[in-house]
């Protein structure tokens, strides 16, 4: 795949994709750059709403009813539910580790295998996260590929 930047006077940024066909990889790039403009709505403060980006996130926990989003240094509430949040996001690279519990794998530091098939997952920011058996297998395949 060629590919070529060329710079604009324009104000608003263009992308053209060409191909002969539109196989598998141009499928791809497309999917990557439409899930850029989904961002995920959330809060700090009742009155004050934000506009996280999906790469952002290390993951997303659900309590008491509530989804509380994590950054590297900071949290947010959010109305969005794990579901929405482990299926619409999945091409970015969230996927469910728990019942009450989504992650970002490119926020994984490391994993670590724990009794009763369970795994350790150690996120960027050094928190330590327990991905259930259940989900176990699942994510090892997704990290490896």
């Amino acid at each position: 795949m060629k590919i070529t930047v060329e710079h604009s006077e324009e104000k608003e940024s263009e992308i053209i994709l060409r191909c002969n066909k539109l196989d598998e990889e141009c499928m791809q790039i497309l999917s990557m750059l439409n899930l850029r403009k989904k961002k995920i709505v959330a809060w700090k403060n009742v009155d004050e709403q934000v506009f996280i980006q999906p790469e952002d996130v290390l993951y997303c926990e659900s309590v008491d009813n509530k989804t509380f989003v994590y950054l590297e240094n900071d949290v947010f509430e959010s109305g969005v539910t794990l579901a929405l949040l482990d299926t619409k996001y999945e091409d970015m690279g969230f996927a469910r580790i728990s019942k009450s519990t989504v992650v970002n794998l490119h926020g994984v530091k490391s994993l670590k295998s724990l009794m009763g098939s369970r795994i350790e997952a150690t996120m960027k920011n050094d928190e330590r996260l327990i991905i259930s058996r259940r989900y176990g297998q699942i994510i090892r395949e997704k990290l490896i590929g």
